[in-house]
């Protein structure tokens, strides 16, 4: 529910894209009397579009599709999210999180499975039953059903705030914003499953000494920190370029 000395703007209305001012009954050929942008370009002349995942017109295949998409929230999220239609309620965006979950989930896990085996030789008690490919395999659907219900938790958290402030984000174009936000998960399950696969291998092959391990964990809670910070800049860069988007 909203604060109730606070009016969300209804989805009818036209929003300034730059600043949220309400443009309702003012000339398209203007300019917004808050922040002096241009009014067509937050109406008929706004360059928000499908992404190239649910453009099956390009001519492209799914997979050309699926990795362009990818590497432009990745590289350039800024960019996507202000050219992204939000007001498409398919289930193209939920797939394309799908695809990427499972791609995570499967990094994550491996990571964990790596680093929980090699350590444990040096705990005293019980051990993780079966071997690292059977953690893998059980770790990876658990994994998966984490970042879905994370994704599930943040829209609808993210949702409730944006209407009590008075901000038009209801919940499905927020989830639409996230489900393309899981592409981020990619590259931060590729850094934490190299240096967690890299450091196993030196010390296999005796590049380094046993004796870094705690070096290894330093780096390691550093990394995921930084990676953390890394998450909810790209989630903030998502949600801040679409919650004055009008279509």
């Amino acid at each position: 529910m909203a604060s109730s000395d606070v009016i969300v703007p209804d989805e009818s209305s036209v929003l300034c894209e730059g600043c949220g001012y309400t443009l309702d009954g003012l000339p398209t050929t203007g300019q917004c009397p808050e922040c002096g942008r241009a009014i067509a370009q937050s109406g008929a002349d706004n360059k928000r579009k499908l992404p190239a995942w649910e453009d099956a017109s390009l001519g492209r295949g799914v997979l050309w599709r699926f990795a362009s998409t990818t590497a432009e929230v990745v590289f350039r999220p800024g960019r996507f999210y202000q050219t992204l239609a939000t007001r498409r309620h398919d289930r193209a965006a939920a797939r394309f999180a799908q695809l990427h979950w499972a791609l995570s989930a499967a990094l994550f896990a491996g990571a964990l499975s790596i680093h929980a085996f090699w350590f444990q030789r040096y705990q005293v008690g019980p051990k993780l039953p079966g071997g690292p490919w059977v953690f893998w395999m059980v770790m990876t659907p658990i994994t998966y059903l984490f970042l879905w219900g994370t994704t599930r938790l943040a829209g609808r958290l993210t949702a409730w705030e944006a209407a009590y402030r008075g901000l038009r984000l209801p919940l499905p174009v927020v989830l639409r914003g996230l489900y393309y936000h899981s592409a981020h998960y990619l590259p931060v399950g590729l850094m934490g499953f190299a240096t967690v696969a890299a450091y196993y291998q030196a010390v296999r092959w005796r590049w380094l000494s046993e004796g870094t391990a705690e070096r290894y964990l330093v780096v390691l809670c550093v990394e995921v920190l930084v990676l953390a910070g890394y998450l909810f800049k790209t989630y903030w860069t998502g949600m801040k370029n679409t919650m004055y988007a009008n279509r």
